[in-house]
């Protein structure tokens, strides 16, 4: 099944019409439900003032009357003072701290926990009167079901697809865990890219599918293959799709050498690849046998490195070898003067 956005004549599709093709969850929830189940915490019992992409985005008229239909049906209660005081901002909790005369110092969940120590409860009613819904075990769980809707809801701008249209995978028959089904959409995204050549959202794709299994602590070698690829196209120092040959001399100004280059792997990608190489026990030369096998699949116009000297960097990088980088990049540099006739 291809996902699709739906569109309404560049109008906003109301949730109850969204509904009708939708599917409800286990826990008979619709996607706006479950969103609105995750922002329960962050709205007061009365006097919200409700976002604007709830309709916008998502069709929602009247959030209130959805969190009534939560509270209704068992999903979210009245908060105590303890939910309250952790819906505020860190700043507001040592504020109070600090009128008490109490340490200031700590993580939100250690301020809270002292204003609570210390405070008595009928002061802090007085300090803040008004309460917020908080999640029932039953809330905790439909929302940790449907954990696909806060994800996509959060990473909207970087994929073509919304809550709706995702549920229609997530219930489509397919005997897959939700989260398998996310991977193997953007992995779509990913093939169509490929296909086109269009490297540049190739790799976009392959950053989101990351932060995604990054997400879900996902260490695999699904996880490897795509950080190795990302190690790649990090190597070759440029963000378009491809070197555009007539322009290769000022492309050319920002690859060597090795310390001032921009085509080294990030950070993140290294500390991702020895990750997986932790979680998968995977020996040196494993390792590097299947970094070559997914860093030699792109046929680009031009790289700087082979697929081996690729994942050499990673050895070399890891090892902080500076003077074997500075070697290869140095090499590379004349090798990439003569592939390509420049002066």
């Amino acid at each position: 099944m291809e996902l699709k956005v739906e569109i309404c004549s560049g109008q906003v599709v109301p949730a109850e019409e969204r509904i009708k093709k939708a599917i409800p969850s286990k826990h008979g929830l619709y996607p706006h439900e479950i969103l609105v189940l995750d922002y329960a915490h962050t709205f007061y019992i009365n006097e919200n003032k409700f976002q604007n992409f709830w309709w916008d985005g998502y069709g929602v008229r009247d959030v209130k009357a959805v969190l009534l239909s939560l509270l209704k049906r068992g999903f979210i209660k009245v908060g105590d003072i303890s939910d309250t005081l952790s819906s505020q901002t860190a700043a507001i909790v040592k504020d109070v701290l600090k009128t008490y005369g109490i340490k200031t110092s700590g993580k939100k969940d250690e301020i809270v926990k002292r204003v609570l120590d210390n405070i008595p409860e009928n002061e802090l009613d007085k300090i803040f009167p008004k309460r917020v819904y908080a999640l029932t075990d039953s809330g905790k769980t439909a929302l940790q079901d449907e954990s696909y809707v806060s994800y996509i809801h959060r990473n909207v701008n970087s994929l073509p697809f919304d809550i709706w249209s995702l549920n229609l995978i997530m219930y489509d028959g397919v005997d897959m865990p939700i989260n398998d089904k996310i991977l193997a959409e953007i992995n779509k995204l990913c093939a169509k890219s490929l296909r086109r050549k269009d490297f540049g959202e190739y790799k976009r794709y392959k950053y989101e599918m990351r932060r995604f299994m990054q997400k879900i602590e996902r260490f695999d070698d699904t996880a490897l293959k795509t950080n190795s690829e990302l190690a790649f196209f990090e190597l070759r120092g440029v963000t378009v799709d491809d070197y555009e040959l007539e322009y290769l001399e000022y492309f050319y100004d920002g690859l060597f050498p090795y310390k001032e280059s921009d085509a080294k792997i990030e950070p993140d990608t290294l500390s991702l690849i020895l990750r997986c190489q932790k979680e998968l026990e995977l020996s040196d030369e494993k390792l590097r046998d299947l970094l070559i096998k997914y860093m030699s699949k792109f046929n680009l116009t031009t790289q700087i490195f082979t697929a081996e000297e690729c994942a050499q960097i990673v050895f070399w990088e890891r090892d902080k070898n500076i003077e074997e980088l500075t070697k290869l990049y140095d090499e590379a540099e004349k090798k990439f003067k003569q592939n390509y006739a420049l002066k």
